[in-house]
Formats: structure tokens, sequence, C-alpha cells
């Protein structure tokens, strides 16, 4: 018997280790939301910014794959990859060389630079161009929008897309990225969806990322250029992010993310820019404060609507406090404000504000530990 459990214990042992990780990784919010001169009534909600499960492993030294599915976004299927919208990540990477990788599958774009990188749990405060949401709904605005025209292709629109990267190792801290995939369809209406499958629309994008002064220093930058459906459509987009760790004990970072969209229809076009600034202070066992602030514009040239004619601009603040209680784990509590205030084109909607308070609680853990 002894030497049953023994046996026993060192075959799970050996599965556990080839077994890869399974990430346990949930964030539970209470959100409240109290809007000024906006059309939208106050709110407040308990809700799951994010619960997912992500399992990594590896075949052998050469190939590995990830699949990471969500559990508080909508299981309905895409209609351009057959994949549930659920599905975040579900793809193949092959080692060809010490220089030269391949990912095949359900991928990062890695347009929208270090905004976009950051797990969506450690995202408060998020810029126009990453959520495409601002504070009321003009009229005449396509179908499926919260305020913007909705024809600009948003940072979190392309989080995950199905298609394939090359990447080339330039050095152990830097890489180069050539990644192409089917464009998300906005140009028919403002919800954003995948594009026809019969459509040519495609996207290509180039993404550079490094580490430097001791891996302190990070560098990203990306240009994605695509079609549209009908594939006269236009879409360019462009970003650049640093952050420098200060010490060990500051944070900081800044990013540029840059949508743009011209429709071959009636010429109309939308574009949109946002910087973003964030920094932490991570010198303390327990506690870690952060500051964040984003400032965006908007610029609309519409041939059917032209009360949305002009530029909107939005700028927002916010200020988080996190809390560790146990070291050595991926646990906290956090408590946020953030005030965001938005200038529309239409002089007779300016100015409207919302104040946000979040309080929750994140949980990120491997299931076989």
């Amino acid at each position: 018997m002894k030497k049953f459990l023994i046996a026993a214990l060192a075959t799970t042992t050996a599965m556990t280790a080839h077994a890869g990780t399974i990430n346990f990784d949930a964030r539970a919010d209470y959100d409240s939301k109290t809007y000024d001169e906006s059309n939208l009534d106050d709110s407040n909600q308990f809700y799951f910014k994010t619960i997912r499960l992500d399992y990594q492993g590896k075949v052998n030294d050469d190939l590995a794959f990830r699949l990471r599915a969500a559990y508080n976004k909508n299981g309905t299927n895409n209609a351009g990859d057959n994949s549930q919208t659920a599905l975040e990540f579900a793809y193949l990477t092959h080692k060809m060389s010490e220089m030269f990788s391949l990912q095949i599958g359900k991928i990062g774009s890695e347009y929208g630079a270090i905004e976009s990188q950051t797990s969506g749990a450690d995202l408060y405060l998020t810029s126009q161009a990453y959520t495409k949401q601002g504070l009321w709904t003009p009229t005449g605005s396509p179908a499926g929008t919260n305020s913007l025209v909705g024809h600009y292709l948003s940072t979190s629109s392309l989080l995950y897309v199905t298609g394939a990267k090359l990447i080339f190792n330039i050095t152990p801290d830097q890489n180069l990225s050539l990644v192409v995939f089917k464009t998300p369809d906005v140009s028919a209406v403002g919800a954003i969806t995948p594009a026809a499958t019969n459509s040519n629309a495609m996207m290509e994008g180039l993404i550079y990322k490094g580490l430097f002064m001791d891996k302190n220093l990070r560098v990203m930058a990306s240009y994605h250029y695509g079609t549209g459906n009908p594939t006269a459509d236009k879409y360019n987009l462009y970003s650049a992010g640093v952050s420098y760790n200060f010490g060990g004990y500051v944070l900081a970072g800044v990013d540029y993310t840059n949508s743009g969209f011209e429709r071959d229809l009636d010429g109309a076009k939308d574009s949109i820019y946002s910087i973003i600034g964030k920094a932490a202070y991570t010198g303390w066992e327990h506690w870690v404060p952060r500051i964040e602030i984003i400032a965006s514009e908007e610029k609309v040239e519409s041939n059917t609507d032209a009360t949305l004619n002009g530029t909107n601009k939005f700028m927002g603040y916010g200020a988080v406090l996190e809390y560790k209680p146990i070291a050595d784990s991926i646990f906290r509590y956090h408590v946020a404000y953030s005030n965001t205030t938005q200038q529309m084109a239409d002089t007779a909607m300016a100015d409207a504000k919302v104040d946000q308070i979040t309080i929750g609680a994140r949980l990120n853990a491997d299931f076989l530990k």
C-alpha cells in the first residue's frame, strides 16, 4: 500500500510538472456612476469585470499552446471565425528557430500599446480609443454606439483576432512581429462585428517591442492598416507607448493611440486619438497607490448628419489604491475614483461629466498549485 501511494504521488507530480498552468483570474466590483448634464441615468451595480480560465502548456520545447476563455462574455458565435465571443485566446506557437516563431489561431493584434497589453483585470480608467465609450448618445448616431459615431476601430475591438503572427526575435529583449487577420466590420453600422466571410476585408500590422536599461525601460510601437467591407473602406491605426521603472519604486508610463477610418461610400471620416498617462508607487509591501490621466479627441466628418461634424474632446482623471494582504500572491482589494468630462461638437451637450467609484477584489491563481 505504501509503495502504491508513493508511485501514485510520483505519477501525479510528474503529470503536474508537464501539464502547464491553468490560471483562474477573477475580478468582482461594485461600481457607481453619477452623471451631470448627460442623458444617461445614474447607476450602480455589482458585476464581474473579469472571470476567466487561462491554460498554457507545451507539446515540446518547440511547440506551445494557449487557451483562454472568459465567463463574463456573451457566448454567441462570431460570424467571421465561428468562435464564441467568450473565447479570447486559442493559438499554438511554433518556435521555428532561435530567431523566428509563428503563432496561429485566436491571437492578440497588439494594437493599442501598453494600455492594450495590460490585463483587463488591472485596468480602471480607460481611454476613449480603448473603450469607444463616452457619456451620452447623440441623435443620429448609428445603432450599437454609446456616444461616438462608431466607425473607428477601438483598441478593445482588436484585443483578440483570428489570424497568424510571425515573430522575429531581434535580441532576447527585442522583437518585431507581423500579424494578419480579418478586419472587424464597423463600416455599415455602428456595432462592431466580424466582416462577412465572403468579403476580402483584411488587416495587417507591424509591432515592435523592446526592453532596455536592465529591463526598466519598456517600449512598444505598432502600425496596423486594413480594408473594410466593402474593401474600399480604409483603416489606419497607430500606437506607441513607453514605461519606466524608477528605482524599483515608481512605475510610470505614457501611451499614444490613434485610430482612423475613411468610408468609400460617402467620404465620411471618423478618427480618434488618446493620450494615457499612469504612475504607481510600488515601494510598500501591501499598498500600491496609482494615479491616471487620459485625454482624447475625436474628429468627425459626416455627410449624413451634420450635427455630428466637428471635434469631440474628453478629459479624465483617476486615483486608485490597491491593498495586497497576502505576500507572494496575486490577490488584492482595490478602490478607484475617476472623473471624466466631455465636450461634444454639439454645444447643447457640452461639458457632460461622470464621477465613477469602483470597489472590488481580484484573484489570479494557478489551479495546479
